[in-house]
């Protein structure tokens, strides 16, 4: 395996919780039938992390299991958490590792334009007949909620990432050759 490409284990690990998230816990937090979509954020927050690559093949995989559990149409969440996950994993990586303020208003932007591309998608084919009613009461509340549920999660992510990098640099640092022992 290449050692410098992170490791997978986090990946999976974190699609199996959102997943589980997604099965046991949204269908239970729902409010007035709009339900956090966790599967989403974690396409949204492995973009961030990992880049555009790794973000839409985990939101394709989870769209799919996504659409299997709605009980909707298959590939209509799987085509939009691709596309998302590929499109906020190919911002500048700057951007992507900046400030938590910077982050959240990707994750923001990143759940409303995934609910509207979900919307669309579900009223051209014809699954959805009143787009409008889908735009206010789906697409805006779910934004909100994917928001907030954001704005709980990305700081613990972060801390545990920034942790996770520090163990790395230092864990580099000991193994540094150039480095001399006194």
């Amino acid at each position: 395996m290449d050692s410098s490409s992170p490791s997978l284990r986090p990946t999976v690990l974190g699609a199996l919780i959102a997943i589980a998230l997604q099965v046991i816990i949204a269908p239970n937090i729902a409010i007035n039938d709009v339900v956090p979509n966790f599967v989403l954020l974690f396409t949204v927050i492995t973009a961030i992390r990992y880049g555009a690559v790794r973000a839409s093949s985990v939101g394709f995989i989870l769209g799919l299991v996504y659409d299997l559990i709605a009980q909707g149409p298959i590939g209509v969440m799987s085509l939009v958490l691709a596309l998302l996950g590929y499109s906020a994993g190919s911002l500048n990586k700057s951007t992507l590792t900046g400030s938590l303020a910077v982050q959240m208003v990707i994750i923001l932007a990143a759940a409303f334009f995934g609910e509207l591309l979900h919307s669309v998608i579900l009223a051209i084919i014809g699954y959805d007949a009143n787009f409008t009613m889908s735009l206010l009461m789906r697409v805006l509340p779910g934004t909100i909620y994917d928001s907030v549920i954001g704005l709980i999660l990305l700081p613990l992510l972060n801390r545990d990432g920034n942790a996770h990098k520090r163990r790395t640099d230092s864990s580099l640092k000991t193994m540094d050759p150039r480095r001399r022992r006194r």
